[in-house]
């Protein structure tokens, strides 16, 4: 059994139990959520990549034109495994691999939280995380965006960083050049804090201190430079062979000077207080503000009186970027998720504390009353199946206190009995009631209080899960309605949008596909002509709430009838004139709300 060793560290069993319970829980109905906006451009570049063979340049919704303001790894990540077979086309598939990246960088947090402050600290720290609502459902680590693979690259690259400023294994520094590649590789200058929180972490415990000498530790960077550059470099040069300056100016003046000195759009331009005011929200809706705050000052504390190099990492971690990135022009939530893991860690040292601090009072009590005698009932619960029995009512008390935690009220059937539990005291009496029979102190005293305040920020964790079974899949349903009457001939493929502004990519991705999406302005006769008249034209009409007022007033003027028509974002309507009036009852069933046509049976 030698050759199970190395898999039976402690850090080995903690980064495997975290990412296999994160990866389940953000796999829970994966698939059900329709694409956000980023997300709608990102799938469609898949797509077209798998469709037309294409993995060098990706291709832009909804003219199809080349996609230059990231490079493609990630979207090869997402459409390789499809293209082979090994994942389903669809909202699961173009959605696994971010899930397993965020299950990754939990298990990263996870030996983070340990290194910092035990057990105790990595399971309150990804319980915490999980519980940040948004950074999970919106634009988060479940979606096809780029915000997983990025999160995963700075938890493990920093990481890893760590493991080789205290031994100095070239290993790691190749492993996080490797971390640094994927971010760059994926969303670009994002990942230029994670050498810059690197470098200032090297600030403690002592300036310039280094684990070898200095020629050794620049040939181990100087390979992971290789390594970054041989990686990245060929898509570049390939790309600018292709496009020549329209790839600097799309991806370097565009997305990059312009987005954050000026307004590439005017609707990201936020005031300096944005991210304090976002986060400080986050944490609010997961109640755990005042831990994380507390968490905080212990590591505060750790870095001024005993120079602890890692806390200071993780300070610098969740402080610089976030200070830099606030004296941007254009902010935007998301652009601060890979710097929350900090945040949970300190949430995770403060519950960590209070435990560290009573675990040895606590055994000394728990080694003296392991020493008194109850009535005679330690004798003859010292048999082994007295013992056994009493230890199994014990745990699974202690089970149906953590379900109750999680769940609320935990359903059980024995032999045609059904037992139910709302309760996380009426069980959590039973398991130190049992533990104490067996003068099994030491269990009563330090197993459960380390287990309840680890448990202490499930509750965010729990909302989290309860809100992504909640999903909103109107569009998807409008396209599966849909398919069957454009391939039968009966509604015509594409869509149109009547708005002045800019409509979102998921109503382009969904409806107009694998016809054309044909912006028409407010020309509402032409509209009325093509779209509400002509059955071989009759296709989802997406208009803003004015267009829409304006239309309806018009056709009410002229005695005709308001074709059905939903609503679910606010200030957009979409109009299912023709054959597509029977898709109205299941958008409506999905989340949507009628308001025009006639009434239905979902109405």
């Amino acid at each position: 059994m030698s050759f199970l060793r190395p898999f039976l560290r402690p850090s080995v069993l903690v980064f495997a139990i975290a990412t296999l319970v994160a990866g389940v829980a953000l796999a829970f109905d994966l698939g059900s959520w329709d694409v956000e906006n980023d997300e709608a451009i990102y799938t469609y570049a898949v797509e077209r990549m798998i469709d037309t063979g294409d993995w060098m340049t990706a291709r832009e919704i909804p003219d199809d034109y080349a996609f230059l303001e990231k490079p493609p790894l990630k979207f090869w990540m997402v459409g390789v495994p499809i293209r082979l077979g090994l994942l389903p086309r669809n909202g699961f598939g173009f959605r696994a691999i971010d899930a397993l990246l965020a299950a990754i960088a939990f298990g990263y947090v996870a030996l983070l939280g340990y290194r910092l402050s035990g057990p105790a600290a990595a399971i309150a720290s990804c319980l915490i995380l999980f519980g940040l609502r948004d950074l999970v459902l919106i634009h988060g680590l479940r979606t096809n965006s780029m915000e997983a693979p990025l999160v995963a690259a700075y938890a493990g690259g920093l990481y890893h960083f760590l493991r080789w400023r205290h031994a100095g294994a070239r290993r790691d520094a190749l492993i996080t050049g490797g971390w640094f590649t994927l971010a760059f590789l994926t969303k670009f200058v994002a990942a230029a804090f994670l050498p810059l929180v690197a470098v200032v972490g090297l600030a403690l415990p002592r300036p310039g201190e280094l684990p070898k000498p200095l020629r050794a530790c620049l040939a181990d960077w100087l390979w992971a430079a290789a390594l970054f550059v041989g990686l990245s470099a060929p898509w570049f040069i390939y790309e600018y062979y292709l496009f020549g300056h329209q790839l600097i100016e799309t991806m370097f003046l565009q997305h990059v000077f312009a987005r954050f000195t000026g307004a590439l759009d005017p609707r990201h331009l936020n005031p300096w207080d944005h991210y304090y005011r976002g986060i400080w929200w986050m944490l609010e809706q997961s109640r755990c503000q005042w831990l994380i705050v507390a968490g905080a000052v212990l590591l505060l504390y750790r870095v001024v009186r005993r120079r602890d190099g890692l806390a200071w990492t993780i300070v610098v971690w969740g402080v610089l970027p976030i200070a830099l990135l606030s004296g941007l022009s254009s902010k935007l939530m998301h652009y601060s998720y890979p710097f929350l893991p900090p945040l949970a860690l300190a949430g995770g040292v403060a519950l960590a504390a209070p435990i560290a601090m009573l675990r040895a009072p606590l055994e000394r009590l728990a080694g003296r009353l392991e020493q008194v005698r109850l009535f005679g009932l330690p004798a003859l619960l010292a048999r082994p199946g007295a013992r056994a029995v009493c230890l199994t009512i014990g745990g699974l008390a202690l089970v149906l206190a953590g379900l109750a935690l999680l769940v609320g009220t935990a359903k059980v059937v024995v032999a045609g009995v059904v037992l139910r539990n709302s309760s996380v005291m009426r069980p959590l009496v039973v398991a130190v009631i049992c533990f104490a029979l067996l003068r099994a102190w030491r269990h009563v005293l330090t197993a459960v209080p380390v287990a309840l305040m680890a448990l202490f920020p499930l509750g965010a964790a729990r909302d989290t899960l309860i809100a992504a079974h909640r999903p909103r899949h109107v569009l998807q349903t409008l396209r599966v309605c849909k398919t069957p009457a454009v391939a039968a001939g009966g509604v015509a493929p594409g869509a149109y949008a009547v708005s002045k502004d800019s409509i979102p990519h998921p109503y382009s991705y969904y409806l107009a596909l694998p016809g054309k999406w044909e912006p028409i302005g407010d020309d509402h006769a032409a509209l009325t002509a093509a779209a509400l008249a002509a059955p071989t034209a009759q296709r989802p009409i997406v208009l803003s709430g004015q267009a829409f007022s304006d239309l309806a007033m018009r056709l009410l003027r002229e005695d005709q009838p308001v074709p059905p028509a939903i609503t679910f974002d606010p200030g957009l309507v979409v109009l299912l004139p023709g054959r597509l009036g029977a898709c109205l009852d299941d958008a409506i069933r999905a989340g949507a709300h009628s308001i025009g046509g006639p009434a239905r049976g979902g109405a």
